[in-house]
């Protein structure tokens, strides 16, 4: 059935005349709900977003009227309805439902067990041109960017990412079939939820088996694995993928109406990175069937479909109920589906690269039992991905930072001596106020100096902060922050013994990188940044303890410093803490002990 964009306004035109005797029905609406029953209860109720359930017909004010007889109703129309504009749309819930029909309730669900099917629909936004196809058969049109057959998968994008509209219509092609006797008044529903801002945007890409013509293709009979490429000609970080394909023993010549697994049927659709890390695989674990020995690169998606599971009950006659999906998870409901959201399709937060040039091929698996060519069959990954972030201001290079530590005194705030002069500069014309006697921050430490407490002077401190550049060419991530502290003449202030407890280097960090979630570029919250440092006597009584670390940013927190990640780091007074009475750290009170700065002797 090629060329089916074709024949859809010959369709439409004997549709048209068939309902031009009958009373219109209200077949496109928009509804507002306050909440909604997932299905596949996978659909988060996002905070300040709105849900609207869409319903659309054949015409806006004629439903899908289909007669009995395995009727086929092909369509495109281009005034549907959006649900919002100047909005990002975040869910989207598929199905199709009966509505004004003489046997059913209306809003009641249609499917294999009522003699209905959503062969397919899709939905094109005119305004933008379609990034792979733009000019094919449908891409011509404009962006598609959300569809769904009868397995029903759904759209769910992680926060804050949103498909942004400012529409208010889309064209829509469909294809409802009418496997009964009786004649059915169908809608094609869609529960969407949307936000109005503080978004961020997400786009849409179609891969197809058939390349850009009408998307349906002929499978020969036995095994047979189609692929076909495309050489990309945008980049970001795909962060979510669901696969399209057929049932053959419901579209052949001559359908079971109950499954039948020994005529076969789709198997996969799967989107391969050429060239890509070989070992990169994301799709059901293990997978139901092997993916193609073809495949030698990543597998950015392997999307199964799924027969008669348990969440389809009898519902789909066993049918294919459920195509996997690879996805960003982080806002999936943990009451979803399985087999839709396998736990091997869950993609990384930052989610999975690819640039431009690079080629994406897809595979479409069938196994074709019925003993003749299938005509009607499609392989379809609807993909979504982040564009690359612009970068951001940063030095050639800004290591290490090394700092003096010097003991800690209080801030004068009740002046009772006035500095000498010089004044300090942007305070000239006033006296410097200042207070006697100095107050050291540490009740507990304090190192020796000859006319304060008699001991020797012989404290020297300082921390130090090093990158290390990781190697570019190993798949390794070896690139760091090493941390390194060291203090002398540590004593405790009651007795002026060597101290053995623990201080604390503490900072603050303010982080700009590239890893934050598929935005990639990111200013971080300012976040307190802490490192236990030992202290150890010495065997020399005229100096007090020792007390150092080295140690990794890495060995701190596991993948704080990201291979290929460059980042720079904003660091807050690097501060030394004490370790209070009992001297452990992670217990409170602790107090101030020593802080970065020069002494000028």
């Amino acid at each position: 059935m090629r060329g089916k964009l074709a024949i859809v306004l010959g369709v439409a035109t004997f549709a048209a005349a068939m309902l031009a005797g009958s009373a219109p029905a209200l077949a496109d609406s928009v509804t507002t709900l306050s909440s909604f029953s997932d299905p596949r209860s996978a659909m988060p109720q996002r905070p300040g977003h709105v849900i609207k359930r869409v319903r659309y017909g054949y015409s806006s004010t004629q439903d899908f009227v289909l007669p009995g007889g395995n009727y086929i109703h092909n369509a495109l129309r281009h005034d549907v309805p959006a649900p919002c504009t100047n909005c990002w749309i975040t869910d989207a819930v598929p199905s199709l439902v009966y509505v004004n029909d003489a046997n059913h309730p209306s809003g009641t669900v249609a499917n294999l067990e009522n003699d209905a099917m959503l062969h397919h629909f899709v939905l094109i936004n005119r305004q933008r041109t379609d990034p792979v196809c733009p000019g094919g058969l449908q891409g011509q049109i404009g962006e598609r960017f959300f569809a769904a057959g009868n397995e029903r998968s759904q759209m769910h994008l992680p926060s804050p990412f949103g498909y942004q509209n400012s529409r208010s219509t889309w064209s829509l092609i469909s294809h409802v079939i009418n496997k009964g006797t009786a004649t059915k008044s169908l809608n094609i529903e869609i529960v969407f939820q949307y936000r109005t801002s503080g978004a961020a945007e997400a786009k849409p890409l179609w891969w197809d088996i058939d390349g850009c013509i009408d998307s349906e293709y002929t499978v020969p009979t036995g095994y047979h694995d189609a692929t076909t490429d495309w050489t990309s000609t945008v980049g970001g970080r795909l962060i979510g993928m669901a696969g399209h394909m057929h049932d053959v023993d419901v579209t052949n010549s001559a359908p079971c109406l109950n499954h039948c697994p020994e005529k076969g049927h789709g198997i996969a659709v799967t989107a391969e990175l050429v060239g890509g890390n070989s070992n990169t695989y994301f799709g059901p674990l293990p997978p139901t069937n092997p993916p193609p020995a073809s495949i030698t690169g990543a597998t950015l998606c392997r999307s199964e479909g799924y027969y008669g599971t348990p969440w389809a009950g009898t519902r789909w006659r066993g049918h294919l109920d459920t195509v996997s999906e690879c996805a960003l998870n982080t806002d999936i409901l943990p009451t979803a589906q399985a087999e839709a959201w396998p736990d091997g399709g869950d993609l990384p937060s930052t989610g999975v690269p690819f640039g431009v040039g690079q080629t994406i091929r897809l595979h479409s698996e069938y196994q074709n039992d019925t003993g003749q060519p299938v005509t009607d069959a499609m392989g379809i990954m609807l993909a979504w991905y982040v564009p690359t972030s612009p970068g951001y201001a940063r030095p050639q290079a800004g290591s290490p930072v090394a700092v003096s530590l010097v003991p800690a005194y209080g801030q004068c705030t009740s002046p009772n001596r006035v500095h000498g002069p010089p004044d300090f500069p942007g305070n000239a014309s006033n006296p410097d106020g200042s207070c006697s006697p100095p107050a050291q921050m540490s009740a507990q430490l304090t190192v020796g100096t000859p006319d304060a407490n008699g001991a020797a002077a012989k404290s020297v401190g300082s921390a130090r902060l090093k990158t290390v550049t990781g190697n570019p060419a190993t798949l390794a991530d070896e690139a760091d922050v090493r941390i390194s502290l060291s203090l002398a003449d540590v004593r405790r202030r009651s007795d002026l013994a060597d101290y053995s407890g623990q201080l604390q280097l503490e900072t603050s960090l303010r982080i700009t990188d590239r890893n934050n979630g598929p935005s990639e570029t990111g200013t971080v919250q300012d976040v307190p940044y802490r490192v236990t440092v030992p202290c150890t006597a010495t065997a020399d009584s005229t100096i007090g303890s020792t007390c150092s670390v080295t140690t990794t940013a890495d060995a701190l927190g596991a993948g704080t410093v990201v291979e290929g990640r460059r980042a720079i780091w904003r660091l807050g007074q690097v501060r030394v803490n004490d370790g209070g009475p009992d001297g452990v750290v992670s217990t409170t009170p602790n107090a101030l002990f020593a802080v970065q700065g020069v002494f000028v002797p």
